[in-house]
This record gives C-alpha cells, structure tokens and sequence, in this order.
C-alpha cells in the first residue's frame, strides 16, 4: 500500500530485479554515430528497452528485430545507404555480468525529394494537388509527409467528381543519386453525379429537415466533402444517435446515395449542483430539467428548467442568505423556415436576491437565430418583455429613486447580436479566434416603460506557443444609455472576469441600510471594461488526468457613469493558479493580486497584502 501511495506521488515503479551470482543482464543502451535522431527518439520504441528496465538478458532475436528497427526509422527519414551493427558488451559485476548493447549507425547521405503527380483529371488544378505534399523540391525527404498526403490526394479528386479514383502511390529510391522519387499515379476512372437519394428511419417533416441539411442534390457532381458535411450538419439536428451516409460507387456515372439515420432519445431528464466560494461569499446551486421531442413534431423541442441556489456572504448572519430561483420554460424549433433557422419562445419567472434589492417577476423572450452565409458567422434577432418588482430595497431613497429601484420595472426590448465563432474548440480552444456583438434597444415600440440602449461587444484570440502551451486573450467593453433598467447595469469581478475581485465586487456602490446601520452596497455601473492575457501551461498527468498551470495580468473597471470610463487607468491584478482536467471538467483555482488603485475611495480597498489578494475555485475555462 506504502508502495502505492509513493507511486502515484513520485513515480514509483516496481522493485528492481535482484541479481544471483551468474547471471545475465542488460544495463545500458548507447547509439552510436547517429546525426539524425536522439537517443530518445529511438530506445524507448525498442523491445530491448524492456528487457532494460525488467534487469533481463540480451535475447539474440530481440537484437536483430530492434536493429532493422532502428535502420527503418533512418529509411524513413531518406537514409537509404544507412547501415545499423549491433554489439554486445559485457563486464563483471558482483559476479554478474552487466552487458551493454550499443549500435553502431553509419548514416550516409540524405536523399532528396522529387515529386511526381500523374493522371490528374482536368477538373483538378496541379498547384492545389502538389499542395497537399508536405515536401519540398530538392529538400529532404520524410516519409510521413509522403505517406500523409495520399488520403487527402485521393479525395481532392473524389470531390472533382470521380468517385472511384484510385492512386498508386510508391517511394523510389536512387541511392546513387540521393534522390528519393515521390510518385503519386492516379487513376481517376469516369466522372460522376449524384443519384436519387432515398432516406431511411425519418419520415415526414424529419426527412424534409434531412433533405434540407445536404450539401449537394440529385445531378450535383460526386464530391466526398459534400457528403461529409451533410452527415456533421444532420447531427447537428440533434436528434439522431447515428447517421449514415452509404454512396453506391459502383454504380457508375450516376451514384444513387442512401440515408440511414436511427432517431436519438426524445426524452431526457438533467440534474446536477454545483458550489462556489471566494473570500466575499459561499454560494451553493441545483439544477433540475426535463426536455420532451414530442413524436408529432419532431422538430420541436420542449424543456423546463429549475434552478435554485443560495448565497452566504461572509460576516453576515445566516438568517440573511441571499436565495435565488429560476423556473424556466421554452420551446425551440429548430429549421424554422429553412435549414439552421431556429426559432426560440421562452417563459420565465425570477426570484432573485442581490446585494442591494430582490427581484421577482416574470420574463418572456422570443428570438430567431441563424447562420448569416458564413458557417462561423451566427445572427440573432428577438423581442424581451419582463415585468419586476423590487423588494427588500436596502439603498437609501434618493439613491433608490435615481437607480429606478422606486417602482416595478416593466422593460420591453429588442434584441440583435452577430457572433463570430473562429476558434478550433469552443469549449477549450487552442488556437483561433471569438468576437461578439451585442445591441438590445428598449422603449415604448417594445412594450417597454424605459427607453435605453446597451451595447456589449467582445473579443477573444488563443495564440499556440507550442503543441500544449496557449497564450490566450480577451477585450470587452460595455455601454449603456438612456433610462436604464437597474438589472441591466455592469458588474466585475470574480473567476472569469476580473480575478483581482471577488464576484460582482467590482463596481459602484451607494449609501445603504443593513441592520439599521449605514453601509455601502454594490450596484452596478453604466459603463465597463475586462481585458486581460493569460498562459495555459499543461505540466504532466496525475491517474491520466492532466494538469497545469496559468499566469494571467487582467485589467477592467466599472463606472457609474459612462463618460467617466478611463481606458488609461484601469484595476489591475496579476497572478496564477492551477487547473486539472477531470474528464471534460477543467477545475480551477486561482489566486489574483491587486497591483494598484487600492487605496480610499476604491472598490474593496485595502493597503495591506492580505486584503490586496482574492483566490477562486472555478470550473471551466476563463474565457
């Protein structure tokens, strides 16, 4: 058990293999003479390396199959006169005998590379083939990249419109050259199109949304992208558990291409929980949900959502918890009109405590969404009406009145947003980039009693500094005019926003009652900015779960009034934290430090170091 725990801690492996007197074993691995390759880019694939690290013998079989091992990695880098010999060494040790292998590599030169495409079909442009080779004229040959650009050759001509193309792809070696030949023959057989498409498990409006979603129809040429991104669009319907897409190639120069799809679960049934802490407060949710695809209108789908949480600000009684309820229905159709149009009705109903005032009401919101000609470009329209009623209003009545927490707030809306989605992975991107846009405009035409206008726009971009490492980045800024809803203002801070705050506690505040004694409470502001860069460094895996580190600079600030937003003086914190990767969980924990502007007069001062520092534990990644 000791053992156990030290391995998982420190990399503990098995006891070493105790040695009786006569025996036979291997101690070390040498190469010898090679330019081409490190050590280990080459023992730890070789079976001897096993037997290394077991403290066994040299077995003769083993030697000679790990040395055409070894010579077949130089071939594969263009070393066609390499020669590889094997020796074996021996000495005594405690009446052992410790034997070393070494290799001798006499490399030789390195071929060349020539590239030779043949039997191109018309419709292909020879540039765009010899582009999909990873090699270089009269630069050195590899192997992979050879062998890389054949899947990629075959199918830039299968989506000329020849689906039974073949290639003959070979490597010839002139050794007395040193030139080594890239050949790629291609056969490309007869052109052809698409045939009749027949769909089977769907039928009716389902079949119809099927038929929508493909890339190409009946007469279109052969072309295997368009049948590849007709099988990921039909997914993403999100109501199919498989989706096969079966052309008859073999039917000549008219492919018929048959449909097979099995329809997915219509019910699903969700619940989780989750907890947050930071050095302000202590906050606990639950979660519940049920989604319905009713049989009669598949394209619909019906869900109601439940979400209570509660929240304990430090230092305060827990008679005062702060809860927060969330009943939420909706109904989305999707291929509203045509393919990838959704259609969205929701009905919600809050009760929600906050810092400074409560909430309850209802909201109803209807939108539309759609791709705007771009697949990464995504625009959304929608109208908001939801009425409020404030409660438990702690902020003193002038203040009160001037934030409008004086009346129910009846606000009336519309809604109009562009997304940007350029990023490698939404959920943990690598590289790329996200931009958004936000305008909601309220008033009377929108059965509204306040007449504003908020605009939020941000920008986000992941640069690889290596195959792990991400340098990423982000830019926000938001903006309100007009007769603004308090619930609308701009708060910062916390885990994904400002981390030099606890969450929400960058922000205006104003002169407040709490137990009959003057205080100050959070409010929000009219004008924001969050900008910040952090570096996502994995370090190793713990029980296969990998981890790493961050250090990230975030900056921002929060103004009661727009005009006064100051891009040249912003909060500033630096820090660093550690994450660990639990399935498709990344948990967070991360320790910020103020580095300026903590003096009177500021949000959550302090001059001491303790009360410059706020850590979190989070879930997901920043931005």
């Amino acid at each position: 058990m000791v053992c156990v725990l030290v391995a998982a801690l420190v990399g503990c492996g098995p006891p070493p293999r105790v040695h009786k007197p006569g025996d036979e074993w291997l101690s070390a691995i040498q190469i010898e003479g090679s330019r081409a390759f490190d050590r280990d880019d080459l023992v730890p694939g070789l079976q001897l390396n096993r037997t290394l690290v077991g403290g066994r013998a040299v077995d003769p079989y083993q030697l000679s199959v790990d040395t055409e091992r070894i010579r077949a990695a130089y071939l594969r880098r263009g070393y066609f006169d390499v020669t590889v010999k094997p020796r074996v060494e021996t000495k005594p040790v405690n009446g052992t005998t410790a034997q070393t292998v070494i290799f001798k590599v006499v490399e030789g030169r390195r071929s060349t590379t020539q590239v030779e495409i043949r039997g191109l079909p018309a419709e292909v442009s020879p540039a765009t083939a010899r582009g999909l080779i990873g090699l270089r004229d009269k630069g050195p040959f590899e192997y992979e990249a050879f062998d890389a650009a054949k899947q990629p050759m075959i199918t830039l001509v299968q989506n000329a419109g020849y689906p039974n193309a073949v290639i003959d792809a070979a490597v010839l070696a002139d050794r007395a050259q040193g030139v080594a030949t890239v050949r790629f023959e291609i056969t490309p057989g007869d052109r052809a199109t698409f045939g009749p498409i027949s769909i089977g498990g769907a039928e009716g409006e389902l079949a119809d949304a099927i038929i929508g979603r493909l890339a190409f129809r009946e007469g279109d040429p052969y072309s295997a992208n368009a049948i590849a991104g007709s099988q990921r669009a039909i997914y993403e319907m999100a109501r199919f558990s498989t989706v096969r897409i079966d052309p008859d190639r073999s039917a000549g120069t008219v492919v018929p291409v048959k449909i097979s799809v099995t329809l997915g679960t219509l019910r699903e049934v969700r619940g989780g929980f989750g907890a947050g802490y930071d050095p302000v407060s202590l906050e606990f949710r639950l979660r519940g949900g049920i989604s319905v695809v009713p049989r009669h209108a598949p394209l619909w789908t019906l869900a109601a959502d439940l979400r209570p949480a509660v929240t304990h600000v430090h230092g305060e009684s827990f008679r005062d918890l702060q809860p927060k309820i969330r009943a939420l229905a909706t109904a989305t159709r999707i291929d509203l009109f045509r393919p990838r149009v959704q259609g969205q009705l929701e009905l919600s109903a809050d009760y929600l405590t906050l810092e400074a005032y409560k909430t309850i009401g209802p909201r109803f919101r209807a939108g539309l969404s759609s791709p705007l000609g771009l697949p990464w470009l995504t625009g959304r329209v929608g109208w908001l009406l939801e009425y409020l009623v404030f409660d438990d209003v702690l902020v003193v009545p002038t203040e009160a009145a001037a934030l409008n927490l004086d009346e129910a707030q009846r606000r009336g809306a519309f809604e109009l947003s562009l997304d940007a989605e350029l990023r490698d992975n939404a959920q943990s991107p690598h590289k790329g980039a996200f931009a958004s846009l936000r305008l909601t405009q309220g008033g009377p035409y929108a059965a509204g009693a306040m007449t504003y206008t908020q605009l939020t726009s941000e920008v986000r971009g992941y640069v690889p500094l290596s195959a792990a490492v991400v340098l990423a980045g982000r830019l926000r800024v938001g903006l309100l005019f007009g007769d603004i809803p308090v619930t609308e203002r701009y708060y910062s801070g916390g885990a994904s926003n400002h981390r030099g705050f606890a969450d929400r506690r960058l922000s205006p505040t104003v002169a407040a009652i709490f137990d009959d004694k003057p205080t100050q409470r959070v409010v929000g502001g009219t004008g924001l900015i969050e900008t910040g860069i952090e570096l996502r460094i994995p370090l190793g895996e713990v029980y296969d779960a990998p981890y790493g580190t961050t250090v990230f600079l975030d900056g921002g600030d929060v103004v009661r009034r727009r005009q006064d937003l100051d891009p040249a003086h912003l909060h500033w914190a630096t820090g660093a934290g550690l994450f660990l990767q639990l399935g498709g969980l990344k948990v967070r924990f991360d320790i910020g430090y103020r580095l300026n502007r903590t003096g009177a007069g500021e949000p959550s001062p302090g001059m001491g170091f303790r009360e410059k520092l706020e850590w979190f534990i989070s879930v997901g990644e920043t931005y």
